[in-house]
């Protein structure tokens, strides 16, 4: 794939991420949905009309390029045990890679953050060891994992930290204007159960992305988050415990 095609495929997936329909983004042109599809099927883009469509989507042709970088670097799809167990080893270890990959530069690091320049230039050492990322020139990285692999589901990172995650992540009072909580029990049929499983995959899955392009972008403007979410079959004990014991015979 030469790099006009994928640059537009990146564009696709970010006008996804976003929740923007052809059909929106022609009426926002003046052009038809038709002529739209066309574009992209065809990849048949004016510099003025990629210009046009990244004014429309708040982002420039420079922060495309970017996303374009992060979203088609190599990277494994998980973390392997060894590596999770040497960041374990070392908080402000894995909380440097934590920043490393949502795209600060370790010169933000070492402003922003208690580290010393010496001590950021032995950690990127240690993570290049670990084949977490490639160190350049300027300490300068290229990143070898991506944001949605920092750690393996029930691997030894989330078994000894997701307690202290949630217990801090549920400290709100979840009232602000870009916080949320709901808690919304329901019956529902395994077809219904099956359609929101769906749903939440693709929520989570769309996360990923835009967290992945947006690591790209510059740190201004851009907000740590945390998404936490719970589904399972399950019964208020309190209800369950008012269930009529049912008679066995014997």
């Amino acid at each position: 794939m030469n790099r006009t095609a994928t640059l537009l495929e990146t564009l696709k997936k970010y006008l996804k991420a976003k929740g923007m329909t052809y059909k929106q983004l022609a009426d926002e042109m003046k052009l038809s949905e038709a002529s739209v599809k066309r574009m992209f099927s065809k990849h048949r883009f004016s510099l003025s009309r990629l210009d046009e469509i990244c004014r429309i989507l708040d982002i420039d042709f420079y922060d495309l390029v970017l996303m374009d970088k992060q979203r088609n670097r190599p990277s494994a799809d998980r973390l392997t045990n060894v590596q999770e167990e040497s960041l374990l080893k070392d908080d402000k270890l894995w909380i440097f890679l934590y920043f490393l990959l949502n795209g600060w530069s370790v010169s933000q690091i070492v402003e922003d953050y208690q580290y010393s320049e010496p001590e950021a230039v032995r950690m990127l050492g240690k993570l290049e060891r670990l084949d977490l990322l490639e160190v350049h020139p300027h300490n300068r990285v290229r990143l070898l994992i991506p944001t949605n692999a920092f750690w393996q589901n029930n691997g030894p990172l989330w078994q000894a930290t997701h307690q202290m995650f949630i217990d801090d992540f549920m400290d709100s009072s979840f009232n602000l204007p870009n916080e949320r909580l709901e808690f919304i029990p329901g019956q529902f049929s395994e077809a219904s159960l099956k359609i929101i499983r769906k749903k939440i995959e693709n929520l989570v899955k769309e996360y990923h992305q835009l967290a992945e392009m947006d690591a790209s972008l510059p740190i201004k403007g851009r907000y740590s988050t945390g998404l936490f979410i719970g589904f399972r079959p399950w019964v208020y004990s309190v209800i369950a415990n008012l269930r009529r014991r049912r008679k066995t015979n014997t």
